[in-house]
Parts: C-alpha cells; structure tokens; sequence
C-alpha cells in the first residue's frame, strides 16, 4: 500500500509539477541552455517566452537567483531561460552587447545572433515549442541589459517587450565619437514596451552616465528619454506612486515609480534610492516586473 502510495504520487507530481528542457548547442563553447516550463504546459497551444541575461561575471544560476522568475511561472504562465554567456581572459561570463560593455577581450562574438538563434531553438523543439512569436520578453541585469537593448533595437528579433535593471546604452561610437543621446538608433520603428530599474548610488553604471572621452554610456534618465522618443511619448517622467519596498538592500521604502505619458508602449522607471550596482530585490518586486511585461 505504501508503495502504491508512492507511485501515485510520482505520478501526480509529473503532471503537475513544472519541468525544464534542456538544450544542446553545436558550438562547443557554449552551454547547454535549461529551459523552465510552467505546469501543466501541455494543456495551452502557446506560452509567453521571457530570457533572463546575467550581468558581466555573472551566470545562469547567479541571475536565476536575482531574477527569482521561477516563483511566479506557474502563476503567471509563462516559459523562461537564463543563458550564459561566454567566459572571458579573466573567467568572467559576459555578453558581447555594447561598445561599452563588455567584450573587452575584443572576441567578436555575436551574442545576439546566440539570443536569435536559442530563441528559435525553443520554438522550433519538439520537446517545447509552444511558443506565442509575438509574446518574446527579456529581461537584463547590467550587462544582459545593455544586450536586451541592443536586441530590442535589432530588427531580427521581434521583441515584445523589455526589463532593463542597472544597465543603459552607449553615448560613444566604436571610434569613440560621441552620439545623440537622443537616438538609440533603432533598425526598425516598432514601439517596445520597456521598464528600467536603476539604483541612484550604482557607481558600476551610475544613474547620471559616464564618459572618459574613449567609452561611455548614457545615464538613466537618459536612457529613458531615448525610449520615450522612440515609443512617441510625452517629455519627461511622471511619478505615479508613492514610495515603494523594492529591495533587501535598502531598509525601507526606498523605490520611486515614474511613467511616460501618452506613449505608443509603455515606458517606465523604478528609481531605488540609495541602491548600489547589486541589490537582491524582494520577489514582490519581481511580481511588479512581470505585471508590466505580461499583463
């Protein structure tokens, strides 16, 4: 009786229970990429995807941990991988996504064709597919948001829609000349749903931007202004909330919520007050984030 009991159970728990698809590259020098699928995924035709991109010297595990997706997949229904990218000189992960950041071994590779094509991967898998093309969401700290906007921008991508945490674009051009900061210089003109979080103390890429006349990039506001005339926005950012708890890091309420108005796409920015580069947000926090990518 007991062991009937047990194989009930095992039985139960595999219909139930969430399970993950893991998938091989022919390249040797990537990782195998482990795709997370939401309970009960046989019974929907199509699921939204969301890739999760970790900082530079950071890893799957590391922003699977930052980015705490997995307590919420079930709820919300969706599918979701956090890739690896390449290590460097140094034995750092890192994304090839910007002139600012953070190929600096000048390696070439082209990380956004990796995104492209495991992206196509998961669609086209005979264990997955499932995938709703016009539901595509990343989500980037630091490093991975520098390459969730440089994929966001790309026409061979159609995102739907991104988060972007402690991470901007460039204000310098690889001859080191500056650029509008105005333009993000998008391929295509298709509005794009975006959110940034940024801590107003980060001194890795700081809130106001940087520039040593070689490599720069632009700050938050910044960054914000550049989506807010791409997605055909009113100037300026509004606040529509009173302080909120965003972060283990910082005791209190210390996040401000602040919208565009009158935008093609939604765009809005999470300032943490007093957060640094590296802050383990609350998983309400992580709620928030999934309310604005798949509401």
């Amino acid at each position: 009786m007991k062991n009937l009991l047990i194989l009930i159970l095992m039985f139960a728990s595999s219909s139930i229970f969430a399970k993950s698809v893991t998938l091989t590259f022919n390249d040797s020098v990537r990782k195998d990429v482990k795709v997370e699928l939401p309970r009960k995924f046989d019974k929907k035709d199509k699921w939204p995807l969301i890739i999760s991109l970790h900082g530079y010297g950071g890893t799957s595990r590391l922003q699977n941990y930052y980015i705490r997706l997995g307590a919420f997949q079930n709820d919300f229904g969706f599918v979701y991988a956090a890739p690896d990218g390449l290590k460097d000189s140094n034995g750092k992960g890192y994304w090839n996504a910007s002139e600012f950041c953070c190929d600096f071994d000048n390696s070439q590779v082209n990380d956004l064709e990796f995104i492209k094509n495991l992206i196509e991967s998961i669609k086209n898998s005979d264990q997955i597919g499932r995938i709703d093309t016009d539901k595509i969401f990343l989500i980037g700290y630091s490093n991975g948001a520098f390459l969730a906007s440089t994929i966001a921008c790309s026409s061979e991508i159609n995102i739907a829609g991104i988060v972007t945490i402690s991470g901007t674009s460039d204000l310098r051009n690889p001859m080191g000349e500056l650029v509008d900061e105005n333009q993000l210089n998008c391929e295509h003109q298709r509005p794009i749903p975006v959110l940034h979080v940024h801590g107003d103390a980060d001194k890795t890429i700081t809130y106001d931007g940087f520039d040593n006349g070689r490599t720069a990039h632009v700050g938050a506001v910044a960054q914000l202004k550049r989506w807010g005339i791409h997605n055909g926005c009113d100037e300026g950012l509004v606040k529509i909330e009173s302080v909120i708890n965003a972060t283990n890091f910082v005791k209190g309420k210390e996040t401000q919520h602040f919208e565009m108005k009158n935008c093609l796409a939604p765009v809005e920015h999470f300032k943490v007050q007093g957060g640094v580069h590296f802050g383990i947000y609350k998983k309400s926090f992580t709620k928030r984030i999934l309310n604005f990518l798949l509401d």
